[in-house]
């Protein structure tokens, strides 16, 4: 993506971005081409910040994935169990900050997201990184492995009225099973609100584009997206979906 279209919003920094944290949230996520991505900044760039770190607005992420030995987290989400987890280390690498996450989805569709500042990103669990795990889910860390990694670069918007958070992903890579897999055509776009509302300005550019929710799992799409012999049924559909947008 050209940066370019990332330098006509106004900018704001780490600090004033905690102000719409969202730790407990309503979250929507979007495929979209990344083609698309220029129009759609042009369309919002007046109603929402950038996060600008040391005059970067385009930031690198790195993370790790954990799950057991059987896949039990990856086979909670192909399965659809509510209340289910996940489990990852992540770098922010422009600001070297990493932290490990335990992400809950609810059976009211609400994201708990809780985190530990660590001092690396280590593709192992610390005992203090196990004890947070067992502190914040139901999950034994004894049993967690590094299962995938994948790297990005994000944009990250917030509303000028500083209730809604946006991120876009794009430039995604994942490693896994030892393959690899790319997302180069595409943008990830997630809102993040205390409730979900249609009436924001990306949401409305969404719907003005034809564009519908879609749910996306980093993890899950990358592992199936990289391993051959992965359970995938309830995947199928996506993947069948991300074909179709980039067909001319």
């Amino acid at each position: 993506m050209n940066a370019k279209h990332a330098f006509r919003f106004e900018a704001i920094g780490l600090e004033d971005l905690d102000q719409v944290q969202l730790m407990e949230r309503t979250d929507k996520k979007f495929l979209v081409p990344a083609s698309m991505l220029p129009g759609i900044f042009q369309a919002i760039e007046l109603h929402y910040f950038i996060l600008e770190i040391d005059s970067k607005r385009l930031l690198e992420y790195h993370t790790h994935y954990f799950d057991t030995t059987d896949d039990q987290l990856f086979h909670h989400h192909h399965n659809g169990k509510l209340n289910r987890y996940k489990v990852r280390k992540r770098t922010y690498v422009d600001t070297q900050t990493s932290f490990l996450e335990v992400k809950q989805k609810t059976n009211k569709g609400k994201t708990i997201k809780q985190r530990l500042k660590i001092k690396n990103n280590h593709p192992e669990l610390s005992e203090q990184e196990k004890a947070f795990v067992r502190q914040v889910s139901p999950i034994n860390p004894e049993e967690l492995l590094p299962k995938s990694t994948n790297q990005f670069h994000r944009i990250t918007l917030a509303d000028k009225q500083m209730t809604e958070r946006c991120t876009i992903d794009f430039n995604f890579r994942v490693e896994s099973g030892q393959q690899m897999a790319s997302l180069d055509e595409f943008a990830i776009i997630e809102i993040k609100q205390n409730r979900f509302s249609r009436m924001s300005p990306l949401s409305k550019c969404l719907q003005k584009n034809r564009i519908k929710p879609m749910g996306f799992s980093k993890y899950c799409i990358g592992r199936v997206l990289a391993e051959e012999k992965i359970k995938k049924n309830t995947f199928k559909p996506k993947i069948r979906r991300l074909t179709k947008l980039i067909q001319p």
